[in-house]
């Protein structure tokens, strides 16, 4: 995690888990709003700690037992290791197109160099790129990555992440 910058962790709960730091493991104002507008496409409920039992256990069924088990494992895994730790984890482990797996494959697939070295830019780049992998390419569709990068640095500058001067440059 020392080797991951701030911003690329911030790109990422600011998109996936807004909530991230406040909650142990369920956002349950998200997940019951997600069950409430299911009929909109493009909502997700599951939590950076959720999404990272999903992606260790590799159960893809879309079943209710399956995101009751998740859930389940999601408030376990939270009693048990850090937030931190459960970060590190699932930056490393998530899929982000052309075969990379975790954040230090797509930033030397995508900018050539470590993730230690990405700048705010690249850090929201490779971040858009988690919701919709083949859409979100910035090789195959990097008009698509564009236009999602912009959002996740409007997201990253709505909770402070980040000054309106960096959103800016």
């Amino acid at each position: 995690l020392d080797e991951i910058p701030q911003n690329m962790r911030d790109a990422f709960i600011a998109l996936e888990d807004k909530r991230f730091n406040d909650h142990k493991g369920v956002d349950w104002k998200r997940t019951l709003g997600v069950m409430i507008l299911s009929k909109y496409e493009g909502q997700g409920g599951s939590t950076i700690t959720q999404q990272l039992v999903k992606n260790i256990t590799d159960r893809r069924d879309e079943t209710a037992a399956r995101k009751i088990l998740e859930i389940s494992s999601a408030v376990n895994l939270e009693k048990k290791i850090s937030k931190d730790k459960i970060l590190e984890l699932y930056l490393n482990s998530i899929y982000l197109s052309q075969g990379c797996s975790g954040i230090q494959s797509a930033s030397y697939k995508f900018f050539g160099k470590p993730v230690s070295e990405l700048n705010l830019a690249e850090c929201a780049s490779i971040a858009g790129i988690t919701q919709y992998p083949s859409r979100f390419d910035p090789l195959v569709n990097p008009e698509n990555n564009k236009e999602k990068q912009e959002i996740v640095l409007g997201k990253m500058l709505e909770l402070e992440y980040i000054s309106q001067e960096e959103y800016d440059e």
